[in-house]
């Protein structure tokens, strides 16, 4: 059985490597694409907005095997990323513009979606519900906390099963960006 819980600083591991297992392959051999990840797509979320972080646990092990995460507004993101930027701008001149690429794909629309998530499942766990659960887990967390009124993500314009997990739960494309990855967004 799993559940959804917030997030507890024992679930840090369990959500780094998730970030990993669902990262592209190389993460887990390249050491500079591996931190790239972690700083990018997940160390921030659970060190500086902890309140925003939900995991799916599988309850015979205790493990996290998902996790969904946000950030509540871009002006506290842009804030208190820059020292996971500095880490990244480490691991290699490409990695750091793609850091940066996220970061203004985030900054042009967060006017209108202020808020945005990333949720990653390990493989066994997808495809029940769970992804879904986990979205409506947070969005209502962040509208019911913050007031937020939208919400948006960036998923790999090539992921085609991700887009349609999105679309399925309410988000519309917004446009591509250069970088490859496709802008989605919801109202609350």
């Amino acid at each position: 059985m799993v559940t959804i819980k917030r997030y507890e600083p024992k679930y840090f591991d369990d959500v780094r490597q998730v970030c990993i297992n669902t990262a592209p392959k190389e993460a887990a051999t390249n050491p500079n694409m591996h931190d790239f990840i972690l700083f990018t797509f997940c160390d921030y979320y659970v060190e500086q907005e902890p309140e925003n972080v939900f995991v799916l646990v599988d309850e015979e092990t205790d493990t996290a095997q998902g996790y969904v995460f946000g950030a509540r507004d871009f002006k506290t993101y842009i804030k208190n990323i820059k020292p996971y930027l500095a880490k990244v701008k480490k691991t290699g001149r490409s990695y750091y513009f793609d850091a940066i690429a996220e970061i203004i794909g985030h900054g042009v629309f967060s006017l209108k979606y202020p808020a945005h998530l990333h949720i990653d499942i390990n493989e066994p766990f997808r495809g029940s519900g769970n992804g879904s659960r986990m979205i409506s887990t947070l969005t209502e967390h962040m509208k019911k906390s913050y007031g937020t009124k939208a919400i948006m993500l960036i998923v790999g314009s090539r992921n085609t099963r991700g887009i349609n997990f999105y679309k399925k739960n309410g988000f519309k494309k917004i446009c591509a960006l250069k970088s490859s990855g496709t802008v989605m967004a919801k109202e609350l």
